[in-house]
């Protein structure tokens, strides 16, 4: 069964901007192979996130059997391979109950118990449950960005509550990779002037 649980790292009332992260083809490590995470920065310059392209074959409703979550019954997403038995939420909301992260105008992730409880107690419109959320400190992003591992690519609140999510990771990689010519076209052309 998953628990509330309360992550390691500290959290910020908001963000300075959210990203999504794109899995390049080949990720070594198994955890992220063919993802698209969520990310952003908490008041330690530490990147926090969640995959969006992970969904278990588990929802609340199953897992808790009980006249509270009756009404959960969309699956329960894979958020990353940090305190996988914590269970954490990304909801879109006019204002977040409790303590929350500001990820975009609007959207909130949810870290804490008592956030989690509340959001049980009265679910916004949008709301996905995860196990577990992502993690790095504050240079193991860059440099994993540095190495290859990942494609940067602008955040937008739409595409975190997509239903169905399979072909998320290769329309993404598409966006990347279309920025990343666009962008070379640019220091390219820009040169030749």
């Amino acid at each position: 069964m998953l628990s509330l649980c309360l992550p390691a790292v500290a959290l910020g009332q908001s963000s300075p901007g959210a990203y999504f992260l794109v899995a390049r083809p080949g990720m070594p490590d198994p955890n992220f192979r063919e993802t698209v995470v969520l990310v952003t920065l908490d008041e330690r310059a530490q990147a926090i996130g969640v995959i969006l392209n992970r969904p278990t074959n588990r929802s609340l409703a199953e897992l808790l059997p009980s006249e509270r979550f009756k009404a959960f019954t969309d699956a329960i997403y894979f958020g990353g391979p940090v305190a996988r038995q914590g269970l954490f939420a990304i909801f879109r909301a006019d204002k977040a109950p409790g303590e929350a992260m500001k990820i975009l105008s609007g959207l909130y992730l949810a870290l804490m118990p008592s956030t989690i409880n509340a959001l049980i107690n009265r679910p916004p419109p949008k709301i996905r449950f995860l196990a577990g959320y992502s993690g790095w400190g504050p240079r193991q992003l860059r440099t994993e960005i540095d190495r290859g591992d990942w494609l940067v690519v602008d955040a937008d609140s739409d595409a975190v509550f997509r239903k169905d999510t399979s072909s998320l990771w290769q329309d993404m990689l598409r966006r990347g990779r279309a920025i990343h010519a666009d962008i070379a076209d640019r220091v390219v052309l820009g040169g030749v002037h």
